[in-house]
């Protein structure tokens, strides 16, 4: 299959910045009708990750940052880190506007100081959490923003970590780890995907300085003997959470550190069903052309029963796919999954019912989160409205989507979402409908089929209100997740 990105003739070593792309756009959602607009208020750090269409050829890029929303409207403080190819653009402060739809769909502009704007639609899932797209034109993109707690801004990140960066530019590579911050200094382990090529035990050292006390963004280093050091920037979400983002020219890449919450762990530790879903690069693409979910059950002795996946890598679908395995876990958090037939897993814990992880692949650089599922599944389990997100490609376009997925409890799905298509845009949301069904096991495997979206759409059930999406159609790489809004 030829992939979308060798088609664009993507290359990791142009230059091009991607912050105030401007250009047309159309926002879509909460252009009219009554508005909610205090869905949307406090301040949000949000990151998003991308393909810059504009240029020649075509650009991977990674985009965070923090802005205020005031709750009527109005974006009254911000600014915007970008890393697109070779380079780095940060600080650049934003202004702008917003607009909330009662039903939770809406749009923001964000304005630069050279009058470019970043346009987005979006769907909030709560207060604290909201689903994004990119919507200008030439450009895709899609992310998340979260509300921040300001009272965590007074001073570096302190305790122990997990944490998981994924990035790209000379190698394309998934870290995977913990460490202990103290006074600002940098000292743990983790284990490194470098291009296929895995390392365990890495020492990892750095630094991350005082963040601002209005923002809530710092800066640091990550240093260890596989990838060398790498400058980032952070964000703090609250005490126990910051997003990472890479600052480092060429090397393109976001991460994600939240607090452990028990001291030692054990093989009990893991016990229960779990969820997941991943996504990384495939070694025979050009990037961002693996794509995973699943679930488990692990019996707390070390065992791995009731795995099923399904996945997408270099347009190749695999659907339902068994696997069983076995299991140990270290007092620091690290647990190795030895499973057949599917990929061997490294799990590092934040708690007994969470974890980042990599698969340990030649063929694959890939990395993402676990959570402990919650009960037995059925039809009536997926019931409500979701905030979803979805995006990627096939040979041919690229597509995100934002909206609303709503679920009648008995087989009958409906979809609401704002489409961006290579770069461009309707004006209208899309409305679809379908139906759904749950695995009889009850394991939190959900199929459905779509109108002319998809006759192999996947959902993994993490609980009643969380799930993991992939749409397992040939020749497709789209992923996401779904969260019931609050």
């Amino acid at each position: 299959m030829n992939r979308l990105f060798l088609l664009l003739g993507l290359g990791l070593l142009s230059f091009s910045v991607a912050c105030g792309r401007g250009g047309s756009s159309n926002q879509g959602f909460g252009s009219g009708g009554n508005t909610a607009n205090s869905k949307l208020s406090g301040q949000y750090t949000y990151e998003l990750s991308g393909i810059d269409l504009t240029t020649s050829p075509a650009l991977f890029f990674r985009e965070a940052g923090v802005f205020t929303a005031d709750g009527n409207g109005h974006i009254t403080a911000g600014f915007d880190d970008t890393a697109e190819g070779s380079s780095v653009a940060l600080n650049a402060p934003v202004t702008g506007t917003y607009s909330i739809s009662t039903d939770g769909t809406g749009s923001a502009a964000l304005t630069f100081s050279n009058n470019s704007v970043l346009t987005l639609a979006l769907t909030v899932i709560g207060s604290s959490k909201v689903n994004l797209i990119e919507v200008d034109s030439g450009v895709t993109a899609g992310g998340t923003a979260e509300l921040q707690s300001t009272s965590s801004f007074s001073a570096a990140p302190s305790g122990t970590f997990a944490f998981r960066f994924h990035s790209f530019g000379p190698a394309s590579v998934a870290e995977v780890g913990a460490f202990t911050v103290t006074s600002g200094a940098i000292s743990g382990t983790a284990d490194v995907n470098r291009s296929g090529a895995l390392t365990s035990g890495v020492a990892v050292t750095g630094l991350f300085n005082a963040p601002d006390a209005t923002s809530g963004r710092g800066t640091g280093t990550l240093n260890d003997p596989v990838n060398g050091t790498t400058s980032f920037s952070y964000y703090m979400i609250d005490s126990n959470t910051a997003e990472l983002f890479s600052t480092l020219p060429g090397v393109v890449g976001l991460g994600r550190a939240e607090k452990q919450t028990v001291t030692s762990f054990s093989t009990a530790s893991l016990s229960g069903g779990y969820a997941f879903g991943s996504r990384g690069d495939s070694l025979a693409g050009s990037g961002d052309d693996a794509r995973t979910v699943g679930r488990f059950s692990a019996n707390g002795g070390g065992t791995i029963t009731g795995g099923v996946f399904d996945s997408a890598e270099d347009g190749v679908a695999s659907s339902n796919v068994s696997f069983t395995g076995t299991y140990t876990v270290d007092s620091d958090g690290r647990a190795a999954l030895t499973l057949a037939p599917a990929s061997n897993i490294i799990l590092w814990m934040i708690s007994p019912s969470r974890a980042f992880f990599l698969m340990n692949e030649t063929a694959s650089v890939e990395d993402g989160t676990v959570d402990l599922q919650s009960g037995s599944f059925s039809n009536s389990s997926l019931s409500g409205t979701y905030s979803f997100l979805t995006d990627g490609f096939t040979a041919t376009n690229t597509y995100d989507r934002v909206g609303l997925i709503t679920a009648d409890g008995s087989g009958g799905i409906g979809l609401k979402y704002i489409l961006n298509l290579t770069g461009v845009t309707s004006s209208t949301p899309v409305t679809l409908h379908g139906s759904y069904s749950a695995d009889a096991s009850g394991n939190g495997r959900v199929t459905g089929s779509v109108d002319t979206l998809s006759s192999n759409l996947v959902f993994y059930m993490v609980s009643g209100s969380q799930a993991y999406i992939l749409q397992n159609d040939a020749g497709t790489e789209i992923d996401g997740s779904m969260s019931k809004q609050q």
